[in-house]
């Protein structure tokens, strides 16, 4: 077992290693939104108010007491965030750590894989989250019969959200209720894409013997608990009386405090982008970035063909994600491909005015007592732990778009 010495060596050893900007560049890998969205690192006190201008004063008229007497006061709402956690743990077995001992480079070429590993599945997890709506739903049950071993999804491209070893939990209710008794893990995941399937450990029932077809899927303990990404801010369908959103009924006017929305499902691609290109210049929002799935991706590409200008963008951008360039009333947006963002849903976005805020860095090593490997309580191996504390903040939700894209 490792010493108390060997282990503040370690800790030593990491910290070098694992300084904020290396943390940053394994996390924002592949995530173009998580990569590109402006991040707050000073989210302290219980919550975060963030005020929203949703309305001018309208003490204006021709004849100056009649602009007088009709004076109002700007309408501000505000929405109340909160943060959500998100943890990861890497390990290293008691045997590997015996043959490191007092070699802390051994050590590091066999923590770094771990670590490097747990860092990606956090990323991918907050990434997921940030398309999203803060349910934590990953997927949705779409199976006729459940003594087989195979997961079916009511949206084949899901699958990427999954990986095996991932423990499963399932809800009839996508927000608000609770899970079903069991769990179900992950054995196989087919990425085909004419079989796309996740298969489990054992029978779907005998993980979880009330699962249903529509039921939501979870990784477990992530029921209600993830951050609050853009299928929340901007929903697809507008806010309606009574919605609480952070504490904000955004059905005063579900506009500004609720976002754009287009269906384009009846449209081409091209003048779905179009139109919410128009209708969100219309409210004064000046977006910049697209974000939508790869399959989407290629679809605009196709379409747009000779209609855009290309631009690759390898050096600049730890994602490595390459945009194409289309001219929108206020200038130029970018469309990226993002993995994370669900197939057959686009965002249009400015993207200044959101901020992914957090205690410190978005995704960090954790440091108790100066130590950053620790002695795992249940075993002769030694841990280190991967922290999040962050919520997703949007500033003026009007001036952006979420648009359904026709299939």
């Amino acid at each position: 077992m490792a010493t108390a010495t060997t282990l503040a060596a370690w800790s030593n050893a990491l910290k070098q290693y694992y300084r904020a900007a290396e943390v940053a560049k394994v996390v924002y890998d592949s995530h173009p939104l998580l990569e590109l969205i402006p991040k707050d690192e000073k989210f302290r006190g219980k919550n975060a108010p963030i005020p929203v201008y949703y309305n001018r004063p309208q003490g204006v008229s021709a004849v100056f007491s009649t602009a007088q007497s009709n004076a109002t006061a700007s309408k501000i709402g505000e929405f109340l965030l909160t943060r959500k956690t998100a943890y990861g743990v890497a390990t290293i077995a008691g045997e590997a750590v015996a043959a490191s001992e007092g070699d802390r480079y051994s050590f590091l070429n066999a923590m770094t894989t771990e670590i490097d590993g747990v860092l990606r599945s956090v990323g991918d997890s907050i990434s997921t989250a940030l398309f999203r709506d803060g349910s934590g739903a990953i997927g949705q049950v779409n199976n006729g019969s459940f003594g087989v071993t195979t997961l079916d999804l009511v949206n084949d491209s899901d699958v990427v959200n999954f990986e095996v070893g991932m423990k499963l939990q399932v809800s009839g209710t996508k927000s608000g209720g609770s899970v079903r008794s069991g769990t179900l893990e992950v054995a196989a995941v087919n990425r085909t894409a004419t079989t796309m399937q996740v298969t489990m450990t054992g029978n779907l029932s005998a993980g979880i013997g009330a699962i249903a077809q529509n039921d939501y899927i979870y990784v477990q303990g992530n029921y209600d608990s993830a951050i609050t990404g853009l299928g929340g801010w901007i929903p697809t369908t507008a806010p309606a009386g009574g919605d609480s959103f952070f504490g904000q009924d955004r059905s005063t006017d579900a506009t500004r405090l609720g976002g754009q929305r287009i269906d384009g499902s009846s449209m081409t691609i091209v003048e779905s982008l179009i139109e919410a290109a128009a209708i969100t210049a219309r409210e004064g929002g000046k977006p910049d970035y697209l974000f939508c799935s790869f399959a989407d991706f290629v679809k605009i590409e196709k379409t747009l063909n000779a209609q855009v200008q290309r631009e690759v963008k390898q050096t600049d951008s730890i994602s490595g994600y390459r945009s194409l360039d289309f001219y929108a009333p206020h200038g130029i947006v970018k469309i990226v491909p993002d993995k994370s963002c669900p197939e057959g849903t686009a965002y249009l976005l400015e993207l200044k005015r959101w901020s992914l805020m957090s205690i410190g860095p978005v995704v960090q090593l954790t440091e108790l007592d100066g130590l950053r490997v620790l002695r795992q309580s249940a075993d002769d191996g030694v841990e280190c732990r991967v922290h999040s504390y962050a919520q997703v903040a949007c500033e003026a939700p009007g001036f952006n778009c979420t648009i359904t894209l026709p299939s």
